[in-house]
């Protein structure tokens, strides 16, 4: 425990830095990417444990996740959502997809180790990696506040599910996945990152002066709804956000015990590889990113 505590602490002094000054955003690009290539190769590791790749698809897969990441990151269109770009591929990530996986499908006609069920591992590598590291560099460039409500909601549902858990815990929420979860623990963690996280949006404007910006809704036309639709409709995101940040947990708990590995990998001393540290905020990412854009869509400013 002492060790995790100290790894966070580090953790935290060299990566909020990079999140919080937009002077170091290419530093904070050059880390996500390196994000990318590292929870590839965690994968990969974890894979092997069944049946290793050939090197050459090993390097495909980490070049294709980066391909993905990049265009997928593109593809988001920061400056209507009131972000910055970083990038201009103007490349489709549809075409993109199709072309990566026709490449793999083809891939089995050129190596007799690489199979259907190898080609179904490849795109859960790039997809879950890439495009999870693009949705949480995709929320930072959307502006500061959204990269913080991730974070409020994922951190405070880890913190009081375990608290919770270790108080109350009775009843057993996923035994064969997660032995040590419960649903008093998951109940707990969500109620608490529920009103905090809803909290920070609705209040936001009010908290930190920011008249731009009086809730996390105000870059679409929901922002100017009545107040009480506004609560409405940040509550429910919030719940959500907190529940599919416990889903992202138990899919990468699935998937190591699938693989019958503690551990994705060693890089964070006390909590594992990246994928063990940001499996939460990787999935909630996806979910939350994906609400944002469907609103955007929906209630475009005018």
């Amino acid at each position: 425990m002492k060790q995790r505590f100290i790894t966070g602490i580090i953790m935290a002094l060299v990566l909020l830095p990079l999140i919080i000054f937009e002077q170091l955003f290419f530093v904070f690009q050059i880390v996500m990417l390196a994000f990318v290539v590292i929870g590839v190769h965690e994968l990969l590791s974890m894979y092997a444990k069944e049946k290793p790749f050939n090197k050459i698809i090993q390097c495909m897969i980490c070049v294709f996740a980066i391909v993905t990441y990049l265009v997928a990151l593109d593809s988001f269109n920061f400056e209507s959502l009131g972000g910055l770009e970083f990038f201009s591929i103007k490349l489709s990530y549809v075409s993109v997809f199709m072309l990566i996986s026709a490449v793999l499908f083809g891939t089995m006609v050129f190596f007799e180790s690489f199979d259907g069920r190898d080609v179904g591992k490849a795109l859960t590598i790039i997809n879950y990696v890439a495009l999870g590291s693009a949705a949480v560099t995709a929320l930072r460039f959307m502006g500061l506040r959204y990269i913080f409500y991730l974070f409020i909601i994922t951190i405070f549902t880890d913190i009081f599910a375990y608290l919770f858990g270790m108080k109350f815990g009775k009843h057993k929420m996923c035994p064969k996945i997660s032995p040590k979860k419960s649903w008093e623990g998951a109940i707990g963690g969500t109620v608490m990152a529920t009103i905090a996280g809803t909290c920070f949006a609705f209040f936001y404007g009010t908290i930190f002066n920011d008249p731009n910006f009086p809730t996390l809704l105000s870059f679409t036309s929901l922002g100017e709804a009545p107040s009480f639709v506004q609560f409405i409709i940040l509550f429910f995101i919030t719940l959500t956000l907190s529940i599919a940040g416990q889903i992202g947990d138990l899919v990468a708990s699935r998937l190591k015990r699938t693989y019958e590995i503690k551990d994705f990998g060693k890089i964070f001393p006390g909590h594992g590889g990246v994928l063990d540290r940001f499996d939460s905020a990787i999935y909630g990412a996806l979910y939350l990113l994906g609400i944002f854009m469907i609103l955007k869509d929906f209630f475009p400013l005018v």
